[in-house]
This record gives structure tokens, sequence and C-alpha cells, in this order.
């Protein structure tokens, strides 16, 4: 008589340990994803941020390449005259001679 009583309180101690348990579980669980969804998203948010600031290099590089061909055009077009006058200065010395 008093079996199928224990057996029946057994039972329900064991199961809601386990329904106990299941939900710890998944509480952990999900815990563990929102956790690990965050890092994610922060992770991301570093990453774009260092991507726009390698935008922002390059940009920068492109404008100072730009800036020392202008300035390489300007000096070989200087030395290009300096050759021109430092020729027609000996041109008009050897004239005079």
């Amino acid at each position: 008589m008093y079996r199928p009583q224990l057996l029946a309180l057994g039972l329900l101690l064991i199961s809601s340990a386990a329904f106990g348990q299941t939900s710890s579980t998944d509480s952990q669980t999900l815990q563990a994803l929102l956790a690990e969804m965050r890092q994610l998203r922060q992770e991301l948010r570093i990453t774009t941020v260092a991507a726009q600031r390698v935008q922002i290099l390059l940009y920068r590089l492109q404008i100072q390449e730009g800036a020392v061909e202008r300035a390489q055009r300007r000096v070989d077009d200087a030395r290009s005259a300096l050759s021109q006058t430092q020729a027609e200065v000996k041109m008009i010395a050897f004239t005079i001679k």
C-alpha cells in the first residue's frame, strides 16, 4: 500500500527536479548566447570603426600622393627651365666671344 504512494511521490520529486534543471540549463544557455551576441556586436562595432579609419587614411594618402606628384612636376619643369636657361647662357657667352 505504501509502495504506490512512495513511487508516485518519488516520480513527482524526480520530474520536478528534472524540470528545474532544464529551465536552469535553458536559462544558462540563453545567457551564454546573449553574452556571445553582445561580444559579436562589440567586435563588429570595433571592426567598423577600424574600417572607417582605414578609409580616412587611404583618402589622406591619395591626397598626399597627388600633392607629391604636382610638386614633382613643378620640380621637373623648373629643372627643364634651368637646363634651357643654362644652354642659352652658354650660347650667348659663345656668341660674345
